[in-house]
């Protein structure tokens, strides 16, 4: 390296320190104000007699929300200030000027803003060992649990710092790079729930739930949630490396963009022109799919949906085009905004078509081992929960009745597709066929259309018997029966001997094969009490005490028990 070169590398760094170095000062003292200082205050507060200790398991324990602020914010910061030169045109003008090579230059650049995230981290972490070594306090954290925590805090700066770099490059305005950097934190995650929150709107039976509750969320979680959850999922070895894999990646994709950005981009809300069309359509895009989103949840009416669509991609267009543009006066743009309503009529259109038949598939019924029918797609996933619950809301139905009654009302939904309605009630159809594919669909189904085959299913012993826990084969005994007032909750019948709890239990489960479906769907049963039944293993679990427990309430009526019941 020439002395011209190295001594513009040394006034770089120099510069650096002094206008930015505030950063580093900040981060310092953000992580000492998280971690230590409330170390500081439990010891200051602690008293060996009580044992008030904090309950902290483990450094994210102690200031959760906090620390999760700093690890997502000041690294975009960093980058932000190590960039800015960039983004002001004298500054850029004249810093391009000294005779220093691109490469070197954003590399130092780089390599400072690290520093200024990663000493600090050390020193927070020296500091807090010291004191929890230091102080005599009974903590279950130990070095171990802080290098954790500074190794995994490290890897999660390092990665929103290093996309802050990137996005700093593709940019002209610290604004926008701030911004968009926030943006693509979270882009991910959010283009996926409006991709997978619109289709049930053009693909009838579409689980999008079932989806964005699943593993295919997991890889498009944004970091700063998921820093948030370290504190009970400490992350792997594998997917630290990943995301260091993914840091070099994004300093290497920087570089070589910012060797072929040009200087005249300084102060241009993005940098290259053929971003400028990706930005202002991916803008109109993800508003498109937002107003479809909200007027199919508020409205639920295919006018208000359309409605939702066009003014919310017309107001996205128009204001990417502002940002672009410098100016309000973008209106004379409106050819674009009818290439992208054509483009976004033909890909739903198309959707709506359903070339593939998903809406129309229904399994044969000699492929069905078994059907799964319920109102969420919890059990579907996991159906070991169904075991520990009392009322198991989703079933799944082995029967060849069951089967065959589940079967139909799918295929009846599928030939009717009814409108959607705020008032339908959820239910979800999965299937196990015998090869071991799955299929699963949700649908909102008005009520009264539908109640012969509601009847036919929730009406069935096989239902009836999962859905309530007291009708399965095997549960832990009986030993106590408390029934509570409905106003104030507090007990009034208690039954501790073993024949009565033996004879209540019977005309209990009496009543509960008895229910109405109407009162199983809509809980329309004049609600009368709590009957909390204790069991030997310590578990207990309520039944409601309702209009319809008939038996119950002669059985409490023969013993003199209803007039307490009734007292108010």
């Amino acid at each position: 390296m020439s002395a011209k070169r190295l001594s513009a590398n040394r006034a770089m760094w120099t510069q650096n320190v002094r206008q930015i170095g505030w950063i580093a000062i900040i981060h310092l003292l953000l992580w000492l104000a998280a971690i230590v200082l409330p170390i500081g205050l439990s010891y200051s507060q602690y008293d060996p007699k009580v044992g008030n200790v904090s309950p902290w398991k483990d450094v994210y324990d102690i200031s959760n929300g906090f620390e999760t602020l700093i690890a997502w914010l000041v690294p975009i910061l960093a980058a932000a200030g190590v960039v800015r030169y960039m983004h002001e045109k004298r500054l850029a003008d004249f810093i391009h000027s000294l005779p220093i090579r691109r490469t070197e230059l954003l590399a130092g650049q780089m390599l400072i803003g690290w520093l200024f995230l990663a000493v600090p981290l050390v020193l927070t972490a020296l500091v807090a060992i010291g004191c929890l070594y230091g102080l005599d306090l009974p903590w279950p954290i130990g070095a171990g649990d802080v290098g954790r925590w500074l190794g995994e805090t490290l890897v999660v700066e390092t990665v929103i710092f290093a996309l802050g770099v990137m996005v700093g490059v593709l940019v002209g305005q610290s604004i926008v790079h701030i911004v968009l950097t926030n943006i693509a934190l979270f882009f991910p995650t959010g283009i996926m729930v409006l991709l997978f929150s619109n289709l049930p709107l053009w693909l009838y039976g579409f689980p999008d739930g079932y989806y964005l509750s699943g593993n295919l969320m997991d890889w498009a979680l944004p970091l700063p949630i998921r820093y948030a959850m370290l504190t009970d999922q400490a992350m792997s070895a594998g997917e630290a490396g990943l995301l260091l894999l993914l840091s070099l990646l994004f300093f290497g994709v920087s570089i070589w963009l910012y060797e072929r950005r040009p200087t005249e981009a300084a102060g241009q809300a993005l940098a290259f022109s053929v971003l400028r069309p990706l930005f202002v359509y991916g803008v109109a895009l993800c508003m498109c799919l937002t107003g479809g989103f909200y007027f199919g949840q508020v409205q639920r009416q295919w006018g208000w949906i359309i409605f939702g669509y066009v003014a919310f991609s017309l107001i996205g267009y128009a204001v990417a085009q502002m940002v672009v543009m410098k100016t309000w006066r973008v209106f004379h743009k409106w050819k674009g905004y009818i290439a992208f309503a054509a483009v976004m009529s033909v890909l739903f259109l198309t959707v709506r078509l359903d070339p593939v038949g998903y809406v129309r598939h229904v399994p044969n019924l000699s492929d069905i081992e078994k059907v799964y029918f319920g109102q969420s797609v919890m059990n579907w996933q996991n159906p070991n929960l169904m075991e520990r619950e009392f009322e198991a809301f989703d079933q799944f139905l082995r029967t060849k009745d069951n089967i065959k009654a589940v079967r139909a009302l799918h295929a009846q939904l599928v030939h009717d597709q009814p409108l959607l309605s705020r008032f339908g009630n959820v239910i979800v159809i999965g299937y196990v066929l015998k090869d071991g594919t799955r299929l699963l669909r949700r649908y909102e189904v008005p009520i009264e259309p539908y109640m012969p085959y509601f009847q036919r299913i929730m009406g069935s012993n096989e239902y009836k018997q999962q859905y309530y826990l007291l009708l399965r084969p095997s549960y832990s005994p009986i030993r106590q029966v408390t029934i509570r007032n409905v106003e104030t909750g507090r007990p009034v019948v208690v039954l501790a001997e073993p024949k009565e709890i033996e004879s209540f239990v019977q005309a209990l489960k009496q009543d509960l094969w008895n229910e109405p479906v109407e009162d199983i769907i809509r809980g329309g049963s004049t609600w009368q009490g709590d009957i909390e039944l204790l069991q030997s293993d310590g578990d207990s679990f309520t039944v409601p005490l309702s209009s319809h427990s008939t038996h119950v309430r002669e059985w409490l009526q023969q013993r003199h028990h209803w007039e307490q019941i009734q007292k108010r």
